[in-house]
């Protein structure tokens, strides 16, 4: 459970920064 939980954290920091990324480079 704790690496899934670790797993998760990761992921939603990764589509974070890509939102992030993505909204930056089309503006």
């Amino acid at each position: 459970f704790e690496a899934a939980a670790w797993y998760w954290h990761f992921v939603d920091v990764v589509w974070l920064f890509l939102y992030i990324s993505i909204y930056w480079w089309g503006s």
